[in-house]
């Protein structure tokens, strides 16, 4: 075989691309939007595809379409073969200086706005050749992106749910009680809930790891007490504590910020050591672990300030 004629079986690396967001937005039009391409292109790559491989991707039917059981597993292979080819691009341009290049960080809500504006001051001193391009997002959503390759490790509160992933544990948060001036120093008085009005707990919603995180570091377990409002952020979490006379949990990254205190809430550490730990999680197929190791650092360096 002539390498000419093997070659002509090789898929662009383009065309997987598009396959890729054919099967996220399972539509021509959005996908093609998404690429920044026309309709017809799309569609065409997909024939092309389906030639080269000489099986069939997709079952079309008039302006609908599904996945073939193979077009799916193509999709899978093709996932996994574009993030090899990023992470060799990637590694290759690092010319052997794995503190340099460019890093995908994504970071949880309740993390972000109190630890990236120091992470990214402290890479700019210590990886000043290394780029950082940050997401925030839920921890679910985050991990999702990163087995996809839409990001390239993330910073997560733990314990997170078992995955795939490796992980390295950076340090913890411990958390603080804080909300109207009498309730906190009756609770206090003897660290029991039970001492509490019912409805008195405000949290947040249950897309927020950190919520699970206090509710069993703290050992929360009468849910009579929490209240059914469940806030998004915790800027709106601390106005309905301090609004309603309430009591809440807050990290200690977010406490050290300031958070809280323009409310008026009355901050308390808790009696016994209740914390959350802090930690980074990046792909095992990933060949950048040493790059990610000199992120740790910094972001050890950044939870101890």
């Amino acid at each position: 075989m002539s390498n000419s004629t093997f070659n002509n079986k090789l898929p662009n690396l383009k065309h997987l691309n598009y396959l890729l967001a054919l099967d996220k937005y399972q539509h021509f039009n959005k996908a093609a939007q998404a690429c920044f391409i026309s309709q017809s292109t799309l569609s065409s790559a997909i024939l092309k595809l389906e030639q080269q491989l000489s099986c069939q991707l997709l079952e079309r039917e008039h302006k609908r379409f599904i996945f073939t059981s193979h077009g799916k597993r193509v999709v899978e292979l093709a996932r996994t073969l574009l993030l090899n080819a990023n992470e060799f691009t990637e590694f290759s341009q690092q010319q052997g200086c794995y503190k340099s290049g460019s890093v995908n960080l994504g970071c949880i809500p309740t993390i972000a706005p109190f630890l990236l504006t120091d992470l990214v001051q402290a890479c700019q001193k210590r990886l000043p050749n290394l780029e950082l391009y940050l997401r925030e997002d839920t921890t679910e959503n985050l991990l999702l992106q990163l087995e996809q390759g839409e990001i390239d490790c993330a910073i997560l509160a733990f314990p997170i749910p078992k995955n795939n992933f490796f992980s390295k544990i950076l340090g913890q948060d411990d958390f603080y009680i804080a909300g109207d001036k009498a309730l906190v120093s009756r609770f206090q008085e003897s660290f029991d809930y039970q001492s509490l009005p019912k409805k008195s707990v405000f949290l947040l919603n249950k897309e927020h790891c950190l919520t699970e995180h206090a509710v069993s570091a703290c050992k929360l377990v009468d849910a009579s007490l929490i209240n059914s409002f469940s806030a998004s952020s915790l800027a709106t979490l601390v106005q309905m504590t301090a609004f309603h006379h309430g009591i809440t949990f807050l990290p200690k990254m977010a406490v050290n910020k300031g958070v809280g205190k323009l409310e008026g809430l009355q901050i308390e550490p808790m009696q016994d050591e209740v914390y959350r730990e802090i930690g980074i999680v990046w792909r095992k197929t990933s060949v950048r672990e040493a790059t990610f190791m000199s992120l740790a650092d910094v972001v050890s360096s950044a939870l101890l300030s």
